[in-house]
């Protein structure tokens, strides 16, 4: 009896990551499709214009499918799904914030009124995800635990904190790909140049969410903050951080 009460306690907590999980798909379907179907539909009310956004559509769906896949498979060495399907909590929430992050750049790289552009669309689409990969992964080595470990211990504030700093990233990247294309140059320098907003997320953590909104003692690294997500597991200081991190992303895109 004990047996197959655990083995349901069990089955339940793996169904519950899985939700995590496509909950983040859910998301990023919901901005996916309207952005990429929009134009075309809007501008070319036709069955051309329909055929249009049906590619955009596809592209965008298996590009966001590819990119997430990886994403997933190199945060954990290709353990991610494997924890997600044990029933890791932390697991499911990081693949679901890969899922949505990944489709917030989507949604604005797979945007246009014509088939002309959508190798341009694909290729800042990769552009796009590379820069948002790497920028999560500088930013996490600048904390003094490893959020790979974390999750992998099932450490739930670890993984809202990671979740919150890569949606916020995907805003400012996203925000950085946007606009007409005028030549691979002028466009590349606009959206190299637009990431740098993305340092202001640290001094955010540490002054912003660190010392003014939880009074911890101030640090360039580490401290107060980063013991209570990884030694304390304080769900409630990683949710604060993740807002902190969403607030000025939004802040730097709303102004720009």
């Amino acid at each position: 009896m004990t047996n197959e009460s655990s083995g349901q306690t069990s089955a339940a907590t793996a169904g519950r990551a899985r939700w995590l999980a496509r909950a983040g798909v859910l998301v990023a379907l919901g901005l996916l499709l309207p952005a990429t179907l929009r134009p075309c539909l809007t501008w070319h009310p036709t069955q051309a214009g329909l055929l249009c956004a049906m590619v955009f559509a596809g592209a965008g769906l298996l590009g966001f499918l590819l990119a997430t896949a990886l994403w997933n498979r190199a945060l954990l060495r290709g353990r991610l799904h494997g924890e997600v399907a044990r029933g890791n909590l932390a697991a499911g929430i990081v693949a679901a914030a890969h899922a949505a992050a990944t489709g917030i750049v989507a949604a604005h790289t797979f945007v246009a009124d014509t088939l002309a552009t959508l190798p341009v669309g694909g290729i800042f689409f990769v552009v796009s995800v590379v820069a948002l990969v790497a920028l999560s992964l500088v930013f996490r080595g600048l904390t003094s635990y490893a959020d790979d470990q974390e999750i992998l211990g099932e450490n739930l504030a670890a993984a809202t904190s990671y979740s919150g700093l890569v949606v916020a990233l995907s805003i400012i990247v996203g925000h950085a790909a946007d606009g007409a294309f005028v030549g691979w140059l002028p466009a590349l320098h606009g959206f190299a140049v637009f990431l740098l907003w993305a340092v202001l997320l640290y001094p955010v953590r540490q002054i912003v969410v660190g010392r003014l909104l939880l009074g911890f003692p101030l640090s360039a690294r580490g401290g107060a903050l980063d013991r209570a997500i990884a030694q304390d597991h304080d769900w409630v200081v990683s949710c604060v951080e993740a807002a902190g991190y969403l607030a000025a992303a939004l802040l730097a895109t709303g102004i720009s």
